[in-house]
């Protein structure tokens, strides 16, 4: 198999499926256009040489016909080369004409080798040896013509020349052995110079086509770079190490369009200069233009530069210059114009700024640029300033050596004067004349977060004893449980009562029991002696002891604080004999939980007012009729909706002009053995068993239903508990009290206290956003007595706050309520959000309220709480003013 497959390369035409194959059947074509006629003249001569030497005693056929065929063949085949010369073929083409041409190749000798062996058997013999010399002439002739084209030039040789050796070697006679030999040698020589011919070709075909090859490649290149270069924005001129001009890009004679003429090839740098000279291209050489162009041949010669050149119509551009290994240089021209106009922009609203703004060096911190603000700010002359640092501005004369771009949390600066601030600073990198840098804004929060302490810290204590209030005792209940239970502390809670305040109250009026509670706060903390105390109702105040052991230490801080009472209080030259009841509870012994703990502290304070006041009981197991109580009305409210036992109480709400705007739904219960129970006792249980949630849908329900037949001006108001907005469903119970009651959405105002909103921020944010998309309103229950964090006014789509009843009571009597309630609706106001004063009672807290804008106002001096019928005048449009209503 070896064998034939070498036989059948060597008679193979060729291979197209590589460029270099393609590239060789091409180049053997062409050539054999103008070889192919020659060998055709070959055979026409060689026939005609045959046909002369011929003595006429041979056949006639031998002697002109069939030689006479051959010539017409070979003439017909010439004249078809002829006609190819020039003509231009795809090498495909071109494999198909020579694998014809080989089959002729094959054909042709075959005629001609016939015609030599018939003529050597029948010519004198004699003449045998000149008649095989001229035909293997005429061989060897065309097979040299034929040597660009292997296949058929071996099939020549083997087919015409081989036999006529073959032939003279069987001849017998020495002289033709002799010959046949020769001629046989010399078959061997001709093919391994037609094969070493071919091979150098092969190898210079090649070689061509790796040229051409490559010089594709290499323009290609150059056309990649030249197109890549004219991608970039900027403009880029490459000069040679005569400077002369070899390769710029598109952009490059842009930007000096006037004298764009002088950029050519092979153009000098400095004719390039002095171009430019004479279009008044350079605004920065006018009147020193010889100057101009030493020193800006001097900048060029440079290993590297970097420089910033005016050009005309207000134009700039920033040149990078760099020398390479060979002498030449790569130039870069930026356009920077509308860096620049940037610039002149930034130092306008830098300089006219109302903030205080300054530059500073990035690693130094060194102040680089100050505006007129900041000098005025923080007292300092300008130049006092440019020698100052950040480290200077800071009050611990410390700055950070990393500045966050953007910082929430303030930072202390110190002014000339020595005053300390509060400051926000924003900062962002800027390249200040060449230089990096930052730039930075200072924002003055420092009586913002002075009056939102304020507000904080009034939130979190009481206004009349300044103790610590609900809010604050509530986080600090839970904090203690959660330390004592992962350390195994214990700790005691104590209840405290006054006893007979309410007597002090109905006798002097409030006025003396305002100045009793604070006599009594005062007391109660020098008695704690560092024990947490807070006041957490009328007369109700709660003390936390966590010193060991309990509970003696308990029942020793009961007794010290009882004993600071047995001297009576004299407030307006009134003795009054004060006296407390305690109630104690110890964690985790009496409960692990803030509500079971203070449960119990509650259920032994009853015990002690129950055993005749004045005394101090700690829970006991036996204290529990309490809880059997809270169990009974926690079974009777599971069926208090179910039996119609609920009904709703409506207590009016009034704009400052006198006009009812809506009204508030309260809910209440008339148990049927127990007669009415306050809201205050089942709604908590209610929360605690779970019944909450039947009785939130029933009121929602119920005040849409009796609210949809009243005014169309006049809105709903419904409390919405903690458990209720924690609920996932709230949205479809607003949804469904809407469809089935009729009631416009713009009539129902949802209140939610600011305790819940805390829990989860996010998730109450989305929960009123998709409340706000049924149309309801939003209203913010008792600011005040939670966090009172004004980021809710952003933070929430709130419609209305609702001051707490607490801040209005002491309106009148207190300069921080007043304060707090004028801060509050002033912050609301900013924010184009109304408020509405709940637990107005006298006229003189009406009357501050109006005088302060207050938008709306609730309470017994507006309203009562009354079923429906007794409103039913005031649900109608236009009602007038509504003031005490009977109770």
């Amino acid at each position: 198999m070896n064998l034939i497959s070498s036989a059948r390369s060597l008679f193979a035409v060729g291979d197209c499926s590589t460029p270099h194959g393609r590239a060789l059947v091409s180049e053997q074509f062409r050539i054999l256009t103008n070889q192919v006629p020659i060998l055709y003249a070959v055979l026409l001569l060689d026939s005609i040489s045959v046909g002369f030497v011929l003595p006429s005693s041979v056949n006639g056929w031998l002697r002109f016909a069939l030689p006479g065929a051959l010539l017409t063949v070979s003439v017909i085949r010439m004249i078809q080369w002829i006609r190819m010369r020039g003509v231009e073929l795809t090498p495909e083409q071109a494999y198909r004409f020579l694998a014809r041409m080989r089959i002729l190749s094959t054909a042709l000798p075959i005629g001609f080798l016939i015609w030599t062996l018939a003529l050597i058997e029948v010519v004198d013999p004699s003449l045998r040896a000149p008649i095989s010399l001229l035909i293997f002439m005429g061989c060897i002739g065309a097979a040299y013509c034929l040597g660009i084209f292997p296949a058929a030039s071996r099939l020549t040789l083997l087919i015409a020349g081989l036999p006529l050796a073959v032939r003279l070697l069987a001849a017998g006679e020495p002289l033709l052995v002799c010959i046949g030999m020769n001629l046989g040698l010399l078959l061997v020589l001709f093919v391994r110079m037609i094969n070493t011919n071919f091979g150098n070709f092969v190898r210079l075909i090649e070689a061509q086509a790796r040229l051409a090859e490559e010089g594709e490649r290499a323009r290609a290149a150059h056309t990649y770079l030249t197109e890549a270069l004219d991608v970039v924005p900027e403009g880029l001129a490459i000069f040679d190490k005569d400077d002369r001009l070899v390769l710029w890009n598109r952009q490059y004679p842009k930007l000096y369009a006037s004298n764009a003429a002088a950029i050519v090839q092979g153009a000098r740098f400095e004719d390039i200069l002095r171009a430019g000279l004479t279009h008044h291209q350079y605004a920065d050489a006018v009147g020193r233009e010889e100057e101009w162009v030493r020193e800006r041949m001097d900048r060029h010669a440079l290993p590297q530069s970097s420089h910033e050149q005016q050009l005309p119509g207000d134009r700039w551009s920033r040149i990078e210059e760099r020398r390479t290994a060979d002498g030449g240089s790569i130039g870069i021209r930026v356009d920077i114009t509308d860096l620049k106009r940037s610039e002149a922009s930034f130092r306008l609203l830098f300089e006219e700024n109302p903030l205080p703004m300054w530059v500073a060096e990035a690693d130094t911190r060194r102040l680089l640029a100050v505006n007129a603000a900041m000098c005025s700010h923080y007292g300092y002359s300008r130049e006092e300033l440019l020698s100052m640092s950040e480290h200077d501005l800071s009050a611990d004369g410390c700055a950070p050596t990393e500045p966050a771009r953007t910082s929430q949390e303030p930072v202390i600066h110190k002014t000339c004067g020595g005053s300390l601030i509060e400051v926000v600073i924003e900062s962002r990198p800027l390249s200040y004349q060449g230089r990096a840098g930052m730039v930075s804004v200072a924002f003055d929060v420092t009586e913002r977060n002075r009056a939102e302490q304020r507000v904080r810290y009034l939130a979190s204590h009481d206004l009349l004893t300044d103790l610590p209030n609900r809010a604050a005792f509530d986080a600090r209940l839970s904090a203690l449980m959660q330390h004592s239970g992962e350390s195994g502390g214990s700790f005691a809670v104590l209840c405290i009562d006054l006893d007979h305040f309410k007597e002090v109250n109905d006798l002097f009026g409030h006025s003396m029991g305002d100045a009793l509670l604070q006599e009594v706060s005062r007391r109660l903390r020098r008695a704690a002696q560092g024990a947490y105390v807070a006041r957490v109702g009328g007369d109700e105040f709660i003390a936390v002891v966590e010193q060991v052991p309990l509970p003696g230490a308990a029942e020793l801080l009961a007794a010290r604080m009882r004993e600071a009472f047995r001297r009576p209080i004299e407030i307006d030259g009134h003795a009054l004999e004060i006296d407390l009841s305690i109630g104690v509870a110890l964690y985790p012994r009496d409960g692990d939980k803030p509500a079971t703990l203070l449960a119990n502290a509650d259920a032994a304070l009853y015990r002690a007012k129950h055993e005749g006041r004045g005394v101090t009981r700690i829970f006991t197991s036996a204290m529990d009729r309490q809880l059997r109580e809270r169990r009974a009305i926690e079974h009777d409210l599971r069926s208090a909706v179910d039996n119609g036992e609920l009904y709703l109480d409506y207590q009016p709400q009034r704009h400052r002009d006198g006009k009812i705007t809506g009204f508030e739904a309260l809910v209440r219960w008339q148990h049927p053995l127990r007669g009415l129970v306050a809201p205050g006792e089942f709604i908590p249980v209610a929360e605690d068993s779970g019944s909450i949630a039947k009785i939130d849908e029933w009121v929602l329900m119920e005040a849409c239903r009796q609210a949809s037949a009243w005014d169309e001006t006049i809105r709903i108001a419904v409390n919405v508990s903690a458990a209720q907005f924690r609920r996932e469903n709230l949205e479809h119970q607003v949804r469904r009290a809407l469809r089935e009651s009729g009631l416009p959405p713009s009539r129902l105002e949802l209140e939610i206290t600011e305790g819940v909103l805390i829990e989860d921020i996010s998730r109450a944010s989305q929960t009123l956003k998709s409340l706000k998309s049924l149309g309801v309103m939003i209203a913010l229950d008792d600011f005040g007595t939670g966090y009172s964090s004004l980021s809710y006014l952003q933070a929430f789509p709130l419609d209305r706050i609702k001051i707490d009843r607490s801040f209005i009571m002491s309106l009148g009597s207190s300069a921080p309520s007043l304060a707090i309630v004028r801060a509050v609706i002033g912050l609301a106001h900013g924010f184009n959000v109304p408020v509405l004063a709940e637990g107005v009672e006298t006229n003189e807290q009406l009357s501050i309220l109006t005088r302060e804008r207050c938008d709306d106002m609730q309470g017994y001096l507006i309203g009562r709480p009354h079923r429906a019928e007794l409103y039913a005048d005031h649900m109608k449009a236009g009602a007038g003013p509504l003031l005490k209503t009977a109770s």
